[in-house]
């Protein structure tokens, strides 16, 4: 027995010691990308299209269908993750031969290296082919390293839908600056997906889901909604957070106001964001949602911007929440778009902020305080005269040069301290 935990102890050893060697492999003191976000960024009008031709092709289920990716818009999209998460760095570059990817992930301190440096080769051709993954100074071939990863994504979702989506793509072609995937019909594909998530769905937070079931059934009772007339978020915050207070002490205080917020996102924001809860409509197959929809300051689009975004914040970093919100912008100065708006942007900032001091376990409870029973969107949404909005790119260009310019970062920071002066904010 003995001698069997000394072979069990030295194996476990030897593995921990030869994973160890490969992390000090693929360490590196500096980054492979050097990239700068705000010029990334400034070309994400054109992942509009992009985006145009996603939806297009899951209206178009039942057949084949081109879908054309432009370096551009995988470099915007990269520099959107940079901004939401600033130790990712990428490039894509493409030509008529290959699309290469390069990653750099910056890491905490240590005395190995600061640097993950991943280089990752697409090839044209039937299917998807993958030329090499390196990480590093280990290069893993193409075919290795493409069936280790759907491998993992199918045990992960205990199907074999990786599978199926790598067999969805009929062929690649590539030219300068442009890829163009050729997609089998996806009619079969997204309904098995939409099968996977189901079943990953059990997963969730059942106490979250009652929570937000409760809040949810509570707003679709208020009167106030019935009304034929816009109503202020104010006026449906003010009962529900009356409801959060009497069901909180000190340490549930952060739960309710989640669960209050996922259901305002729900009801007053998109019915579509429960897909992220669970199951939490009042009625089976009836979506709970007021006759008209909530405003702020007048206006229906601040009223979706500030409560998504408070919700989207708990679901994820606060970077993320925020790098939406400004891709989103960049996205509307194209000539289809509505244009820049630091008005829009103010509500996402808005909403996040909102969400943050709501769920602070050592501020939830006076947010009740403050919030329960109010009419007076003043007291959680900032003052938007002056801020600019429908901005085209030229004239966004004109003025702010690109996002991260000082006369940018200084409107940012004006928008931050109207935010930070909101009463639901002192309590912080």
């Amino acid at each position: 027995m003995a001698k069997t935990f000394t072979y069990i102890s030295f194996l476990l050893l030897l593995i921990i010691i030869v994973i160890a060697g490969l992390f000090i492999t693929v360490i590196e003191p500096n980054p492979a990308v050097v990239s700068n976000s705000g010029e990334q960024v400034n070309q994400a009008e054109s992942v509009k299209k992009l985006m145009t031709q996603l939806s297009d092709s899951i209206k178009n289920r039942t057949n084949r269908q081109n879908i054309d990716i432009t370096q551009d818009q995988l470099n915007s999209l990269l520099g959107f993750a940079q901004r939401a998460h600033g130790k990712i760095k990428g490039q894509v570059f493409i030509n008529s031969h290959a699309t290469r990817i390069l990653a750099s992930y910056q890491l905490p301190k240590n005395p190995v290296g600061q640097y993950l440096n991943i280089d990752i080769l697409l090839l044209p051709g039937l299917g998807i082919k993958v030329g090499h993954v390196k990480f590093g100074f280990i290069n893993i071939p193409g075919n290795l390293a493409l069936g280790t990863l759907v491998y993992l994504a199918n045990w992960y979702t205990n199907s074999d839908i990786a599978s199926q989506f790598v067999q969805q793509v009929e062929s690649v072609s590539m030219n300068e600056q442009k890829m163009q995937l050729s997609i089998l019909p996806l009619d079969k594909f997204l309904r098995n997906l939409n099968d996977v998530k189901q079943g990953m769905g059990g997963n969730s937070d059942e106490d979250m889901r009652l929570r937000t079931a409760y809040y949810l059934k509570q707003l679709s009772l208020l009167s106030i909604g019935k009304r034929s007339t816009p109503q202020s978020l104010a006026n449906y915050i003010g009962p529900i957070f009356s409801l959060a207070k009497k069901r909180s002490n000190y340490d549930t205080a952060p739960k309710e106001n989640e669960a209050a917020i996922f259901a305002l996102a729900i009801y007053a924001g998109h019915h579509r964001f429960a897909n992220l809860v669970g199951d939490v409509q009042p009625k089976k197959g009836k979506v709970a949602m007021p006759i008209a929809k909530p405003i702020l300051k007048s206006r229906t689009d601040l009223n979706q911007h500030f409560i998504l975004s408070a919700a989207l914040k708990i679901l994820s970093e606060q970077g993320l929440s925020i790098a939406i919100g400004e891709f989103k912008e960049l996205m509307d100065r194209s000539d289809e778009g509505s244009g820049y708006s630091f008005v829009d942007l103010a509500a996402d900032f808005a909403g996040v902020e909102f969400a943050i001091t709501a769920t602070n376990p050592s501020s939830a409870g006076s947010v009740q305080s403050i919030l329960a029973g109010i009419t007076n969107e003043n007291v959680f949404f900032p003052n938007i005269d002056g801020l600019p909005e429908g901005l085209s790119k030229s004239d966004f260009t004109r003025i702010f040069t690109e996002v991260d310019s000082h006369k940018y970062l200084e409107m940012v920071r004006s928008i931050n301290q109207r935010i930070a002066e909101l009463p639901i904010h002192q309590s912080r």
